[in-house]
Order: C-alpha cells, then structure tokens, then sequence
C-alpha cells in the first residue's frame, strides 16, 4: 500500500470530484473544510467569487466576505457552468438575496463527511475562540468585531479547550438543496477477543482530536480504534475515517467492545473494609441479577455489588490518571441496594483523590433522607445537601466544608446545578464522579416530568469540553432498553455518555404475584366511580383485617380521599393519606407512621414511591393505572422488598380504566399551537428588541399555560422546541438555560419611604423611570375630566440575589421570594406597603385605534357565543365553542386553534369563588367541570358576557402606545393568585393576535434564550411549524397506554405476566404486543397533532 500525505490525497479527490461533475452546470460549495482545503478550493480556476476571501494561512476572511456578500450574489446569479465555491460565500450570497435559490440554477453542497453538523474551525484561531466563548456565555450582544461571524455560524466547542469546531448555519434542509459526500467510505469490520490497552474511543474526544489533525496534514499516532459492539461507527463517520487512513496508506484496527456487565469477579473484595466500617461488620455484598446478552435473550448472571463498584471506582481512576474513562449505566429493580453503588465509591475516591462526588436527584426529601441516614447511621459525616430549602447563611457554610474538603459528597438539585457554576460548588476541588440518580426522568414525559434534568446532558457535555474528567454514573429502577420505547439509549444519547458500560438488572420478581381481577361494565349498576371506590374500599380493608403493610396507588388526589371516607371509622385508624399537595408535615408524620408499623395501609398517588424504602411491603393495590407499564411495575416492586416475603399486586380492572392514564398524560402536555406560538412570540421578541439573547419570564407565556405550573411548562416548551430543532439541523437554532434565582424584581416603595430604602439597600437597588399611567375615562365630560392613575411611590429594580445575601441570611431564598411578593419584606415606619410590581411592554400589532377597533369586535363576536350558550341552557363542550368561534370570526381569523385557550379566559376557579352570583369577577362566567363520561363540559352561569366587551376595550384604552409604538408599565401582580386585569387584558390581546407582550420581574425564574439562527427561526415561525419531539411523545403516550391496558384485562398467569414485563423492558415490542393482543402501533394522525 502506498504512503501518502493527506494534502496530496485531498488534491487527488478534488481533482477527481472536478472532472467528474464538469460537464454539469452548478455551482458547487464545499461545506466543513480546514483552511488548508478552503484556499485550494478557492484557488480552482472555477472559482466562484469575490476573491480576496482568504487570509495567508488559509482561513477564511469573513468580515471581508461580509463586505463584498452583494458582489457573492451577483456571482452566483450571472455565472454558467461548472462552478465552486466555499459553504460561506453561498451564505454570504444568501444574507444579500434571500430568495436568489430559485432564480441561480441549480447548487449543491459538497460536504466534509468526515465529520457531522460541527467542523475544524476554517477562521483564524482568535475569533474562533472568540466565537466559542460567545456561545458557552450568555452575553446580552456579541461584543465588536463578532458579530459579522454570527452570519454564518450556530455554535463552536471545543474537546480539549485546544482544538475549535463550528458548526455553520443551516442552508440546505429547509431549502431542498441536494448535499454530496466528499470522501469515500471503508467497510469496517470490527475484531473481538481482548481489548487493547492503547485504544481510541471511537465515540471520544481524542477521536475528534484526530480527525481534526488529519485534515490538518498530522496523521494519528495511535491506529487501534474501540467502539462497543452495539454503537453504528456510522454515526461518528468512522467509516469514511477508515477509508482516508486507507487511501493514504495507514494502517488502522477496529476493536467492537461489549458493554455489558464489565466486572471482574471478586474485583469487590477490597472495598469490603470500607463497607464494614461504615455498614457494619457483618454487612456483606448482595449479589445482583443482571441480563447478560439483552438483545438476543432474557439470561441472566449473577454479579456482586462489589464486583461493581469495582468497575465504578477504576472509571474514576482511570479519568484521574489521564487515560480513556467510560461512563456506567446502571438499572436495578426496587430495593436492589442502587444507593450502595455510588454511596462506596464516593468515600472510596475521597479517600484517595480527594475528590468530590456529586449526586442529582429529583426529591428535597430524598436527599434529605440519604444524608441523614449516612450520618445517623453509616457514621459518614463527608455527606451534605445544598436545596432552596436551605438559608443563605446555611448554603454558604456548606459550600464552605465541600470547598475545605471536609465534605466530599454532594446531593444537589438539578436546577441548583445546571444554572450554578461548577467551581462555584467546588472551589477547584476536582469532581471524581458524577451520578445521576433516578436517570429514567432525563427522557420521561409526563405529569411530573422535570424539565432541568433534561438540561442535565447539555450542562455536562459543557463541563466536558472545558476539559473537566469524571465518568457519569446513571442509576434507576426502570428504563426499557431497545426498541420503539428506547429509555437506557435514549438516556444515553441525552447526557452525551461515553460508551458507556451496561448492567442490567433483571426485573422479574419471582416472589411477587399477580392478583388483578377483572369486572365487565355491564355488571356494575351503581356507576363506575362507585364501583372502584367500593372494591378499593375493600381491598383497603381486608389488608388492615389481615395485618398486611400495602400501598394502594390512585390516579388522582381526589381518588385518595374519596376510598379514605369510604372507610369504616375502625378501619381508618390505621390507614394514611399520602400525595404531593398534601402539607408537609401531614406528608412526614403519615410517612413516618407508615415506617413504624402504626399505620397498615397507605393510600396515595405516584407521589409516594420515589426513594421510599420500607421492607415490609407485601401488598400493592392499583385503583387505576397511574402512567405506563414501567411505572407499574415499579410501584408494584415496593412489596417484597425483603427476600423472604411474598408480595401480591392486586387490581380490580375494568375496561374504561385507560381513560385515567389519558388524562394524566394530558395534565402537563403540550400541544402542537402553544410551541408554534412559543417560537413565533421568541422571534417577534428578538426582531422587536433587535438582539439574540433574551432573558424570559415564564409569564410571557402565561395566556398559553395559565398559572397551574407555569415555570415548568414554560421550560417544558423551550426544552421541546430547543432539543427539536437540533436534532433537525445538528446544531442549537435555539440556546435555553434555565436560571435557579430569580434575578430581578420590581418594587413600588411609598414616597415617604424611598430615601431610607436607597440607603439601606444601596447598590442592590436602582431607581427606574416610571411612566405609569392609567387614565380612566370621565363618565360626563363636560361636568368632569378623566382621571388619571399612576402608582403611589417610585419605582426600583431590585437585585434579588443581591438584597437576600446581604441582608436576609437568616431566611432561605425561597422563603425570601415569597415574601417579597407577598409584600411582606419591607416595612415603612408609616405602615405603607412595599408593593411588588411586573414590568410590561406590549408590542400592539396594528395601530393603536385598529387594535381597539378589533378587540371590541372580537369580544362583541364572543359575547355572542356566550349568549347562545346562555339561552340554550344547556352545557356545552369545547368542540362545539370552537364549531361557534369559527362561525362568528370567519376565514380570516387565524387564532383558531387557540379556542380552547380562548375560553378558558372565561372559566372561573371554584376554589375562589363561593357562587357565581356573588362574582365580582366581570370576565368570569363560566363554569368548567367533568362529564360522567370524564369529557370536559362548560355551562355559562351568569350574565357577565354583556358587559364584557365594553370591559375590555375600556381597560385597554386605558394602554396607549408611547411615541416608540410600545405600551411600558409597571403593573401590580395581584393577590390571592388573582392576576390583575391588564394582565389578562394582555393575555386576551396574545390569544387575539393584537399584540405581543414581554414581562419582566414575576415570581418564575427567568429563562435564557438565545436565538443563534434567526433566520432560521423567523422561517419556521411563519411556516406550520411541528415538532417532532413532541409528536413522538405522543406516539409514546399513546402506546404505553394500550399496552397498560392490555396488560391489565389480558387473562395471564403471574408467571406469563413477569414473561411480558421482561419482554417490554429488553424492548420487544412487537412480542409484547403481539402476546397481549395488540396492533401494530401507528404513526399519529394529523388531527391528533393539532
């Protein structure tokens, strides 16, 4: 085999590319090339121009470009024939022509597939770090000179903090033009048998490293690649790697390493000291099942904790000493020690490295748990927390001990953690491990899903191109691996893992059996509701009469006080009530009495599970299925927890039970509209205020969420549009970081008070001009004028942070948080209240008269609806409000798909209103409840309709526009959860399409969002805009429900049922279905998409 020099195999394929497309007539441009390729591209004879785009070294001039971009156009539009060019003129010709595309001829886009989405950086080295800077940052503009390389590219990292990749803006997906390979592939066929020592993670760092170097001309000292058996090299284009060190005559070897269950038997017994010491002398480690083959077969090994914590502790070694690490998934059912697996290698790389260990995990209490028990009874005193529970002065102190390295285990909050920097936690400290406990909620979606521990892989992935080392350890209970429900890969694929080792556990649980019983509807004669709360009732009952421990799981909270009433007096004595609403000391003394033995039965939802460690569970009943098949069937193996006990997992089933799994599902879900109209709001914001970066308060949002909520479902949303736009175009279109402090409110200080509050509160405050004003029209103008309201003190912005660490210590913050809003925290010595304000500007979208002029028409057009509701007397559905919205707005009304949102403005909350007669709410009245048949129906109740639309359009006159065309104030929030009326003016303004709003200083977190393709965003944002994420969660939703229900009325023995479950969770779908009797799943429908 010949030897040769990338640079001459690169000009031998161009060469080749050049005489084999130059009959053609196109243009060519070459997308990802280093420098040294861009300046022989440019120096073709059909060269495309303006020239002069080139510095000495070959990088790319792209100020140069920017200014002769008119000259890129013309280029392209009055050339013919064979053409080339580099990626960035075309978008440089693009900036100057939008829609030169169709008007050019035809061009193609001629790849570096040697790597994907990001590239070496082909611009000099300073602005490139420059630019990489930029994106890790959350600047409010680019600073000089930047913001000119903003043009063409979307983000920059780096592996090594040496070498920088970019990846250019996306020109080809959405505009249909066709992308061409440069390099050619090689068949790879990867080797078996022993690793090598002196291997290249194929899914590594060092890997990108040496692809980077190759085209540079510095070909790699190190030929022996390893990716596990189960990855596709095809992903991280080892393929077309293979085939470059072919052509230039390197030889090269691919190693396939199996994943699972790497431990070396009796590589345990030396962290059996440690475990003594701090478990006992007795304590011993358990042997676990784990699967040993999954995708071919449900056998199974038997390996010793220790064996794997062994495996953990040499990743964190191996990360130490410098050589390639791999990071560790575990899953291990209910009960099976997980906590033991991080807990020893913690103590045990404290020891040697003095490192720290972080712990994520989703529950206040669980930490609070884990710690104490660590302490109490472990004699561990290295462990500490840091929640939003904690004081500042408490926080502080912790941080304090992890910084000295008296603590070295830390449990953290992801929310704390992914808007918190590392070396802020640390103070330098190294972090030895990293372990993400209850993994499964990275990629879950449903009720309680929680936004930042989606964050959690961006965060990671961050730390890790700064050049931090530490494996990753994921643990939980439940997560399916392969197949359409994909949890483990998913999860994978979400925190950037590196090949990461796999164990896992077997779920079957051969001392757990199957009692469910099923009813047929034409049985029951008293109502359905009736029917389940009865057979729960005495399920309840007979467990208290027989001395069991059980777990009775409903759907809902009020299931769980409905079976609780239906108790007989002497029964309820020993029953509990547990969900997540519920006080907290009520929620501790019903746990606590449960642990004890004093209370028998607990009755709860979901709520009570998580991190639940009590052994003598023996019976678990299900009211109704509370999520999918993988929640089952961890809340099922909370019994037998202790070997020598036999569980049983009761339900009484019926075939209307799916409708409780649709409904929780439906709680927190999106829909397609609400991220439409995120996306379109995000870009109106970016275009109005003329910048990138925007820090968002989660009410900008509230006219689509409500205030159920609505700071999860705000990141919710931002997560789904931010993650579905990078898995269509490679790259962030959109940045967003969730924010743990709120970083700015607003304050209305009275008059009187004002100088003592400057100088007190000195720099953490600032006072802010206030044009305020409301104008309230006479009722008779010749005997009176209009009056004109504006707010009674000055107005001041408030540093949060700030005014709580300098000043309240003693309180946590969100102790402090609330009572800034509540108006509580500040005293005047006249009694005056310190009223917190929120920042509005409304941005109205036609002129001010023509937005009165529509609104009123609107309001009119649904006070008509409203009246014929009324007088038919009879309620209605929100199917049929949208049939009538239709009829009365006509064709040209594009908010349509916005009905639901529309009437929900009108529905008032029981919770705060005793009857609807003695409402003095003017905008609400209508009634919302559930149908026996569980559909929402709405009765209109109270004439407030009629004046409605002059209610409305006389609150929004009271809103005009200033000289810029934008309405600003500072408007009180309101109380009791009642928001105040221009604030649902404004929201009925959004649902409408008059006017788009940004609000600054609520009580939600804000939320960074970036904007780093606006072009991008502003062409979705006018299109149909779906997003796949989104669509798939439903298809997920979708199916999990079937195959729940299906499980539930299949006529299975206990054994046939456990066969099931192992099918589901090693990702044999269509075994499972098939065995339950199920279709084959479908792609959602277009209606089910809206």
């Amino acid at each position: 085999m010949k030897s040769l020099k990338f640079e001459d195999f690169f000009h031998e394929r161009l060469n080749a590319f050049r005489n084999e497309h130059r009959e053609e007539d196109g243009t060519f441009f070459f997308r990802g090339f280093g420098p040294a390729q861009n300046a022989e591209i440019l120096s073709c004879p059909e060269a495309l121009p303006p020239r002069g785009i080139g510095n000495p070294d070959g990088t790319l001039n792209l100020p140069a470009l920017g200014e002769k971009r008119k000259e890129a156009a013309e280029g392209l539009l009055s050339g013919k024939g064979f053409r080339v060019g580099v990626y960035e003129q075309l978008l440089a010709a693009l900036s100057a022509e939008p829609e030169l595309l169709g008007r050019c001829g035809r061009v193609a886009v001629v790849d570096n597939n040697l790597f994907s989405s990001y590239y070496p950086a082909a611009i000099p080295a300073d602005d490139a770090e420059r630019l990489y800077r930029y994106f890790q940052g959350e600047d409010a503009a680019p600073s000089a000179g930047l913001a000119v390389f903003l043009d063409y590219y979307g983000d920059a990292f780096s592996p090594d903090e040496k070498h920088l990749f970019t990846a250019p803006l996306d020109r080809c997906s959405d505009e249909g033009l066709k992308v061409l390979p440069f390099f050619a592939e090689d068949q790879v066929s990867p080797s078996g048998g022993e690793e090598p020592e002196e291997e290249v993670s194929v899914s590594g760092g060092e890997y990108i490293v040496q692809k980077a170097d190759l085209l540079a001309g510095k070909l790699p000292g190190k030929t022996v690649f390893q990716l596990d058996v189960h990855a596709d090299p095809g992903k991280y284009q080892f393929p077309v790697f293979a085939g470059i060190l072919r052509a230039v005559g390197l030889p090269y070897s691919f190693h396939a390493a199996c994943g699972f269950n790497r431990a070396e038997r009796g590589s345990g017994g030396r962290f059996e000291p440690l475990l003594r010491k701090h478990w006992g002398e007795g304590a011993s480690f358990r042997r676990l099942k784990f699967y040993r083959a999954p995708d071919t077969s449900r056998e199974t090994e038997e390996l010793s904790q220790g064996d794997v914590i062994a495996q953990i502790v040499a990743q964190c070694d191996a990360a130490f000493s410098g050589r390639p690490f791999r990071d560790v998934f575990i899953t291990a059912p209910t009960g099976a020690g997980k906590s033991l697996l991080f807990q020893l290698p913690a103590l045990s790389i404290a020891q040697e490295h003095g490192a720290v260990t972080i712990v994520i995990t989703p529950l206040i209490a669980l930490m609070k748990d884990q710690v104490a028990q660590l302490e109490e009874e472990r004699g561990v005193a290295c462990a500490t927390f840091i929640n939003s529970t904690l004081t500042f002065e408490e926080r502080e102190k912790r941080l304090l001990q992890i910084r000295s390295g008296e603590k070295s285990i830390l449990y953290l909050a992801p929310e704390l953690l992914v808007s918190t920097p590392l070396e802020t936690v640390t103070g330098g400290r190294p972090v030895g491990l990293f372990v993400v406990d209850e993994a499964h909620i990275v990629t879950s979606w449903g009720k309680d899903f929680r936004a930042d521990y989606w964050y959690l892989g961006d965060f990671l992935l961050g730390l890790r191109r700064k050049g931090k080392r530490f494996p990753v350890l994921c643990l939980t209970a439940t997560a399916v691996y392969g197949g359409d429900e994909d949890v483990v890969n998913e999860t994978v694929g979400s925190l950037f893992l590196r090949d990461p080792l796999l164990f896992l556990g077997s779920v079957r649980r051969e001392n757990i059996r199957f009692d469910i019983r099923r009813a047929d509807l034409k049985e029951i004669g008293d109502g359905v509701e009736r029917y389940k709360i009865k057979k729960a009732a005495e399920a309840v009952k007979s467990y208290v009469e027989s001395g069991e421990k059980a777990l009775v799981y409903c759907p809902f909270v009020t299931q769980v006080d409905d079976i609780y009433m239906a108790l007989e007096e002497s029964v309820r004595r020993k029953v509990r009530k547990y969900y997540g609403t519920l006080e907290k000391q009520s929620r501790d003394e019903a746990q606590n009495s449960f642990r004890s033995g004093g209370c028998r039965v607990m009755i709860c939802t979901k709520a009570f599970g998580m991190g639940v460690d009590v052994k003598d569970i023996s019976g678990v009943y299900h009211y109704a299925p509370t999520g999918s098949l993988a929640d089952y069937v961890q809340e099922i193996g909370r019994a037998a927890r202790d070997p020598a006990l036999r569980g049983c997992a009761a339900a009484d089933c019926l075939p209307t039970d799916g409708r409780y799994v649709r409904t929780l599902y439906g709680v927190s879900e999106m829909k397609q509209y609400q991220l439409r109209e995120m996306l379109r709001k995000i870009d109106d914001l970016r275009r109005r205020k003329m910048r990138r970066s925007l820090f968002l308060s989660p009410d900008a949002f509230a006219y689509l969420f409500g205030g159920r909520e609505l700071e999860n479902r705000a990141k919710n949303g931002l997560l789904l549009l931010a993650k579905d736009l990078q898995a269509r175009y490679g790259y962030p279109v959109l940045t967003v970081r969730p924010r743990a402090m709120l970083m700015r409110g607003f304050l209305n200080v009275p008059n009187k008070a004002a100088a003592g509050f400057e100088k007190e509160y000195g720099g953490a405050v600032r006072r802010l001009e206030d044009g305020t004003k409301r104008v309230l029209p006479s009722r008779n103008r010749r005997l009176e004028s209009d009056t004109i309201v504006v707010n009674s003190g000055k107005i001041y912005g408030v540093d949060m942070p700030a005014v709580w660490e300098q000043h309240f210590q003693d309180i946590s913050f969100s102790q402090f948080n609330h009572r800034f809003f509540a108006g509580e925290l500040f005293t005047s010595p006249t009694g005056e209240i310190f009223s917190p304000r929120i920042r509005v500007r409304a941005f109205y979208s036609f002129p001010f008269q023509e937005t009165l002029d529509r609104l009123e028409r609107y309001c009119t057009a649904l006070s008509g609806i409203f009246r014929r509701f009324k007088t038919g007397g009879k309620p209605f559905s929100a199917a049929a409000f949208k049939k009538e919205l239709a009829a009365a707005f006509g064709e040209d009304f594009d908010r349509l798909e916005f009905s639901n949102l529309l009437l929900e403005t009108f529905v008032a909350d029981f919770s705060r209103n005793v009857g609807f007669r003695s409402n003095r709410d003017r905008i609400k009245f209508v009634a919302a409840r559930k149908s026996p048949a569980g559909e929402m129906e709405y009765r209109v109740l109270n004439t407030g309709y009629i004046s409605m639309p002059e209610y409305m359009e006389q609150l929004a006159r009271q809103c005009p526009p200033d000289d810029d065309g934008v309405f600003q104030a500072f408007i009180p929030i309101g109380r009791n959860g009642r928001r105040s009326e221009r604030l649902r003016l404004f929201a009925l303004l959004e649902l409408l399409g008059l006017a788009s709003c940004q609000m600054e200083g609520g009580q939600n977190m804000e939320i960074f969002v970036r904007v780093n393709d606006p072009g991008k965003a502003a062409f979705l944002a006018e299109e149909k805009y779906t997003n796949r994420v989104l669509t798939e969660i439903r298809r997920r939703h979708r199916s999990a429900q079937e195959i729940m229900m299906g499980f539930l009325l299949g006529g299975f023995s206990s054994d046939e049922r456990w066969d099931i479950i192992e099918d589901y969770f090693l990702g044999r779908g269509d075994d499972v279905r098939r065995k339950l009797g199920l279709p084959d799943g479908e792609e959602p429908s277009p209606r089910q998409e809206s």
